[in-house]
């Protein structure tokens, strides 16, 4: 038992020793914490005010322009992410086998599909993605000269983010479409900083390191059930597989194009660097009539080539690496961040969104019943996510 503890904290110890310093933060700060909701710490600052006035003064009919192409975007996020989550409910429900679609994004968190989030790549990317979210916010209402009162820090157990706090009698007596602009900033900021991260990644990082590398196959980490084909076969995680039916293949896009091929039912041979597999192809629980082989989380793999294994040639490649993960991983975090503050809840962007929409459609009291009935169907809806593949997991 004591062995596995100290492995636990030796493994997270950057982790652990994060928290630690959150929690002594908390502690000494704790006569400026303020208590929202009485689950939420909030610490407010001055940090970054006249940043924001200088910016909004410099550029404003640019940022008031993209204020308003933002309103347009939020709403299209709006719908977007609340069919997401109920469609992705239907599937969990339907389809127990099928992958959660809904996660806590923390470090060491085995994120399906993506692998493990390094501590380092969450912090610098979480930081990044809080700036530029509530500095847009801040920015967008100072351009139409609404006063911003604070920035600052929230607390929600693990979960770390920032705020700007602008003057809401002053928000609320503007035209609507300057509430929805300022309202809808964060979120389409960090879209925009997904979609730069996206063409860094694909147009420049990506293709440099595949100048890099020798691609070797592919390996999988686990099963996706134990009665299917690989299982059966006794092909074991982490095996790394570089063909099918006497075809070498590079990677698993590659293996995968061969695969389509085949139908559920007929036997094909998987090569290895040990030796050959046979299987007999089930079919996808996702799409009948495609052949399926029943693994999941899979890994591309590859050598780096000989002039990047050592000297400046290695860290060359080591900085492409490192920067490659990140641009993924700044992706992902920053889209999901985005999309999920425009989900139609209380404490989020989306949130303020519909409120406002929905007090000028019904009335100021119809509207405010009607805004909590739908925010409190999508906290269900949001937690049934988050915990129904738990659930089905344990049963």
């Amino acid at each position: 038992m004591i062995e596995a503890v100290i492995s636990f904290i030796v493994q997270y110890k950057a982790i652990i020793l994060f928290y630690l310093c959150i929690i002594l933060f908390l502690i000494i700060k704790r006569k400026s914490i303020v208590r929202q909701a009485k689950i939420i710490l909030l610490y407010r600052m001055k940090l970054g005010l006249g940043w924001m006035d200088k910016y909004a003064a410099k550029y404003r009919a640019w940022v008031v322009l993209l204020g308003y192409i933002g309103v347009g975007a939020g709403f299209v996020g709006l719908v977007l992410i609340s069919y997401l989550l109920i469609k992705n409910l239907f599937t969990i429900l339907t389809t127990p086998t099928a992958p959660a679609g809904v996660s806590l994004v923390l470090p060491g968190v085995n994120v399906p599909g993506l692998g493990i989030l390094p501590f380092w790549y969450w912090l610098i990317a979480i930081f990044v993605i809080a700036v530029v979210h509530e500095f847009s916010h801040g920015i967008v209402a100072r351009a139409h000269n609404i006063p911003v009162k604070h920035t600052g820090l929230a607390f929600f157990g693990p979960i770390i983010g920032a705020f700007v706090e602008p003057d809401e009698k002053k928000l609320r007596a503007e035209k609507d479409i300057t509430q929805y602009s300022v309202y809808a900033a964060g979120a389409f900021s960090n879209v925009i900083l997904a979609l730069l991260a996206l063409l860094l990644l694909a147009g420049i990082f990506t293709p440099i390191q595949e100048r890099m590398i020798e691609p070797t196959g592919f390996t999988f980490a686990s099963y996706f059930g134990g009665n299917l084909p690989a299982a059966q076969a006794n092909l074991l995680p982490e095996t790394l597989i570089t063909g099918i039916e006497g075809k070498p293949t590079k990677n698993f896009q590659e293996f995968n194009a061969e695969l389509q091929c085949a139908r559920p039912g007929e036997t094909v041979t998987l090569l290895t660097p040990d030796k050959p597999y046979k299987l007999v192809l089930a079919e996808s629980p996702d799409a009948p009539g495609k052949p399926f082989l029943g693994i999941s989380n899979i890994r591309n793999e590859f050598d780096v080539k000989e002039p990047y294994q050592k000297g400046w040639g290695k860290a060359l490649y080591g900085v492409i690496n490192w920067t490659t993960g990140f641009l993924r991983w700044l992706f992902v975090l920053s889209l999901g961040i985005g999309l999920f503050n425009l989900l139609p809840l209380p404490i989020v962007d989306g949130g303020r969104m519909a409120q406002v929409f929905l007090h000028n459609l019904r009335g100021k009291e119809k509207g405010e019943r009607q805004y909590r009935k739908i925010s409190l169907f999508f906290l269900l809806l949001l937690l049934l996510n988050l915990f129904v593949p738990l659930v089905v997991r344990l049963f």
